[in-house]
């Protein structure tokens, strides 16, 4: 929990205290403050280790929060401040060696130590900027549903659903589709069988399940994300299929069927991955960045980097709109029907792009 760093010129130490920590600290002292503006070291005083604890803000710290700060530190640190400097620094210098040959100044995860980790994630601690609702088919364990309301951001509501295990539907209508295949048994579920397996060999309701993912992906007016979520090692826990026939079928979910595949170690780190994914759909990264650092010089580049601003618009979309009517003056003077029949744009996007256009 002790990170060493040395001066590189007169050689004093200062023992930095890991971010976990910091972060813990932070959400008990202000539940607002950002952990991220926190610095907290350990370095010398007459020999003895001394907690400093610095706040990044333009505006004045409130009295009281620095002491709250060094105090949850303090215990979570669990430390003696009268031990000896150099002790506590030669335990930190052993603490922080690499346990195995890997990449220098790196701590060699434990497996299991992962496990615990993302047993702990909180869903609630994912900051989202608005409310979301995540629909979950009523098949589904209501371990996850619980898990996913404990955000008190998302609105989790259980209905029968034609595709996927979870659903969500951005501003614009699109969808982010989830489905969930479990591989290992759970504390929940501790009779629970290897779903990605049976889903496989047993009745094959993963192959029909990809292709009409794929289907409603390539054939919607509107930007369908397919996703297969799965829980557990697929590998280690599968007793019937051998390594090739599983990465096999994982090469014919992405490569095949177009479906990105996400792995987790549990359910708690399921309902964590999906709030996340829900969240970035909704709010986030769903939102098309520009390719173009700088506005580009070429003709052909400046028309797509136009394109690509306009509602939903992607680099792809954007390319076949230039090659159906080769200008955008000529864009502007199509009829919604037209710009409707390129593939990927469809009504709802071909009345947007009219309105945009028809502005200008």
């Amino acid at each position: 929990m002790l990170n060493v760093w040395r001066h590189p010129k007169n050689d004093s130490v200062r023992l930095y205290v890991a971010p976990a920590v910091v972060k813990s600290a932070s959400t008990e002292a202000d539940p607002l403050l950002d952990p991220k503006t926190v610095k907290a070291w350990l370095e010398e005083g007459d020999g003895k280790p001394v907690l400093k604890v610095v706040v990044r803000s333009d505006d004045p710290v409130a009295g009281g929060l620095i002491a709250k700060l060094k105090a949850g530190i303090q215990g979570a640190l669990g430390l003696s401040f009268a031990e000896p400097w150099a002790d506590l620094v030669r335990q930190s210098e052993a603490d922080n060696k690499p346990k195995k040959k890997g990449r220098p100044g790196r701590q060699v995860v434990n497996p299991e130590s992962r496990a615990r980790e993302a047993s702990r994630l909180d869903v609630s601690s994912i900051k989202m900027p608005g409310d979301i609702t995540i629909e979950v088919d009523h098949r589904e364990t209501k371990l996850i549903s619980e898990l996913l309301s404990g955000h008190p951001n998302i609105r989790v509501k259980r209905v029968t659903l034609e595709l996927g295990d979870f659903r969500v539907e951005d501003r614009e209508g699109n969808e982010l589709l989830i489905e969930r295949k479990r591989c290992e048994p759970t504390e929940s579920a501790p009779d629970s069988h290897n779903d990605f397996e049976s889903s496989i060999v047993g009745d094959g309701r993963l192959f029909d399940q990809a292709e009409r993912l794929h289907f409603r992906a390539s054939n919607s007016d509107h930007q369908v994300i397919p996703v297969v979520l799965i829980e557990g090692d697929v590998h280690r826990h599968s007793q019937t299929m051998l390594i090739q026939q599983v990465d096999g079928a994982l090469s014919w979910l992405v490569a095949i069927q177009r479906v990105s595949i996400l792995t987790s170690l549990g359910a708690n780190h399921s309902a964590y991955q999906i709030a996340k994914l829900a969240s970035h759909f909704v709010d986030g990264l769903f939102t098309p960045i520009a390719r173009h650092k700088k506005k580009p010089k070429a003709l052909v580049s400046q028309k797509l980097y136009v394109l690509e601003s306009l509602p939903g618009i992607s680099t792809g979309i954007a390319e076949a709109l230039l090659e159906r009517f080769g200008s955008i003056r000529a864009m502007a003077q199509a009829s919604e029907l037209e710009l409707a029949s390129v593939k990927g744009v469809g009504p709802k996007r071909s009345r947007e792009i009219a309105r945009v256009l028809g502005e200008l």
